[in-house]
């Protein structure tokens, strides 16, 4: 057996293995919360720091390998794309944990029958994505992603049935509160289902370089960049409506001077992105200390879903709110967004252990820094509207540099002055900046929408 083949023995146990705790840990998980065990809930918390533990020691074995000077432009492909798919292993098994933690809450005692039958049918659908994904890896297949497509559609719909369940059956705001982050946690875990089997997909297709001297000269255009699903919006905001119609009795849309304290956590969501893209420009622009600016943009990534699930909370008991509630949900989803592509490009980062940025790389960082700054002072505006359309201006026009400023970097990488290497490492990195970019974009448009519709 030769050094790659043993390498690769290794590599795929220590995947398989993440695979089967997390499919094991979804399934305990839900189990737990059904049933109120508190041994079982116990049980899958411990093992999520264990599924840590085995995440750090995969990334430091994939990381071995690419330091080995006899590493193949093919295999180094599949070593990037490895260190992509360990973040959403762990990420998946963080989510299993989220739902063995509502056991610890009592959820499990407070929900109808209804909703207990619909909680275990989206357990049932997550674990079987979750096995395909994990033959699909075995075998270097790519045959399952359109059981997959289907599943994930049956989630979504299990995941809106879910949501307005909680009207029908006269749960409390606090209940369906909670309801809502569970269909939101299972709808991750099948997302992340998808995304790993695009991965997959892609190390099992004919790679793109073989020899380094297919790079020369190479130009192309920008990667499509795919849609991100979400709990069905239209069903969200049906159910909302439904549910305080029958809670509270009241117009679900009245608006209220004070903003019910959703504007100061937008204005908190942003000021975080803000301060997210702040830290990222200085990794980027130093590449020193990158596991103390990895760390802290780590922290900041936590604290934007914790700000998240308190606007969502808010907006389930709130029975006015300043705008309409489809568009503080839309808000919501978006500047979290945000902070979550400024994520992805840190753990990119931190993983490859680049050396030396493309100049481009650093130019597109500061844009997304001020852009990050523009959206905070954007937000800001919502209450008074003073400078909105200033910021919306300055918004469009940095993104249209950014463009710009990614086209570059797109051409520079694959003008043949790289090794293939340096070209695998920071094509995703530029695409992950870029991305976070655009999201930044996609606040000001509902920013824009929601002044327009509320004069």
């Amino acid at each position: 057996m030769t050094v790659r083949d043993e390498f690769r023995q290794r590599v795929d146990q220590a995947v398989l293995v993440l695979f089967a705790s997390v499919i094991e840990s979804l399934g305990w998980a839900t189990a737990a919360l059904l049933d109120g065990d508190m041994e079982r809930a116990d049980r899958v918390i411990a093992d999520d720091r264990q599924v840590d533990v085995r995440c750090n020691e995969l990334t430091g074995l994939i990381m071995s390998r690419l330091s080995h000077a006899t590493v193949e432009p093919n295999e180094l492909e599949d070593l990037i794309a490895l260190l992509q798919m360990v973040p959403e292993l762990e990420r998946s098994a963080d989510l299993a944990e989220h739902i063995a933690q509502r056991t610890r809450q009592g959820l499990g005692g407070s929900i109808t029958p209804r909703s207990r039958g619909l909680i275990q049918s989206m357990c049932d659908v997550g674990v079987r994505m979750w096995q395909l994904t994990s033959r699909a890896y075995a075998e270097r297949s790519g045959d399952v992603r359109f059981q997959l497509a289907e599943a994930d559609d049956e989630l979504d719909e299990l995941s809106a049935r879910l949501l307005s369940s909680g009207a029908g059956g006269g749960a409390d705001p606090a209940v369906a509160a909670e309801l809502a982050l569970v269909a939101r946690f299972y709808e991750r875990l099948g997302d992340h289902a998808v995304n790993l089997s695009r991965r997959i997909d892609s190390m099992a297709a004919p790679h793109r370089l073989s020899p380094r001297l297919q790079l020369t000269g190479a130009r192309g255009p920008a990667p499509a960049r795919g849609p991100r699903r979400r709990v069905d919006a239209a069903a969200y905001m049906e159910w909302l409506e439904r549910a305080w119609a029958v809670l509270a009795r009241t117009p679900p849309r009245q608006k209220v001077p004070t903003g019910g304290g959703f504007f100061e956590l937008f204005q908190a969501a942003a000021a975080n992105g803000r301060d997210c893209a702040e830290e990222l420009r200085k990794m980027v622009t130093s590449l020193a200390d990158l596991d103390d600016h990895y760390q802290e943009i780590h922290r900041l990534e936590r604290r934007g879903d914790q700000i998240t699930q308190d606007l969502l909370r808010r907006l389930d008991a709130s029975q006015a709110t300043p705008y309409g509630r489809e568009d503080i949900h839309a808000l919501t989803e978006e500047l979290d967004d945000v902070v979550d592509d400024m994520f992805a490009a840190a753990e990119l980062i931190h993983l490859v252990r680049v050396e030396q940025a493309l100049p481009e790389v650093t130019e597109l960082a500061d844009v997304l820094a001020v852009m990050a700054g523009e959206m905070d002072a954007l937000i800001g505006c919502l209450q008074n509207r003073e400078g909105a359309r200033y910021r919306l201006e300055r918004i469009q026009a940095l993104e249209h540099e950014g463009d710009a400023v990614y086209r570059r970097s797109i051409g520079h990488l694959f003008s043949g002055e790289y090794e293939a290497l340096e070209v695998l490492k920071w094509k995703d990195i530029v695409q992950a900046l870029e991305n976070a970019v655009n999201r930044i974009e996609d606040v000001s448009d509902v920013v824009e929408s929601i002044l327009v519709k509320n004069p």
